[in-house]
């Protein structure tokens, strides 16, 4: 979602690898997420700092001859919307809904997040409901998907390169029930009868399996690192 940018996706298509190296690539944004949310002060700090020195040289021009730059506080501020809501519609699906209280600490905590990456705090949304205004405002105005940014959208989904339709109908069924029908039409997915069932299936296959899976499956390691240092669960 955060692709479906113009700008955003001129500075994965002219700078990033991950047409090379899609799973290295997934796998060290993973990490780094990981490190940010379950490690201690000193190795989140480190993660920031990686994210801060990728983030540096990354500039240019759009197709539109827009300039850009990574560190741009208002794109920042894009990527950090789509990861946080993006997160949370598919937390709430897998696992039920949380409380106003539990959905708006989560946003609280989440501007921590992006405070540090670079965005600053007049453009920052105060509430979680104001962060929805500001993704709705976004899909109205800047965030209409160009060429690029469909090119980029579709090697995200096709990371293998081009195979037969049916090998990526599931992977494409997911992604499209956490898609707003714009993108979705942008990025030609189809999310039909059979497309709903199949992710609503997914989540509750995730629900139900959870509880009787072992924890080294169904928790990450970073995650009962810090249960182990904090006791908590």
């Amino acid at each position: 979602m955060q692709v479906a940018h113009p700008l955003v996706a001129a500075g994965v298509d002219q700078h990033s690898g991950f047409r090379r190296a899609p799973v290295p690539r997934l796998l060290r944004t993973v990490d780094t997420t990981l490190a940010i949310v379950f490690g201690e002060r000193a190795e989140a700090d480190r993660a920031f700092r990686r994210i801060d020195r990728v983030h540096a040289p990354v500039r240019g021009s759009a197709a539109d001859g827009r300039s850009y730059r990574a560190r741009d506080p208002r794109l920042l501020l894009w990527v950090q919307t789509t990861l946080v809501l993006t997160s949370l519609r598919w937390y709430e699906m897998v696992m039920g809904p949380l409380a106003a209280a539990e959905r708006e600490s989560y946003w609280d905590e989440a501007k921590i997040f992006a405070g540090t990456l670079g965005v600053t705090p007049e453009l920052l949304p105060s509430t979680l409901a104001d962060l929805e205004r500001y993704e709705r405002k976004m899909l109205l105005s800047e965030v209409v998907p160009d060429a690029t940014a469909v090119a980029v959208g579709r090697d995200v989904l096709r990371p293998l390169g081009p195979l037969p339709g049916p090998v990526y109908w599931a992977n494409d069924a997911v992604t499209a029930g956490l898609l707003p029908e714009p993108l979705r039409q942008a990025y030609g997915l189809r999310y039909g009868p059979a497309e709903r069932r199949f992710h609503r299936g997914v989540a509750v296959a995730i629900r139900m399996s959870r509880p009787v899976l072992p924890r080294w499956i169904s928790v990450v390691p970073q995650a009962r690192r810090y249960e182990a240092v904090f006791g908590v669960r």
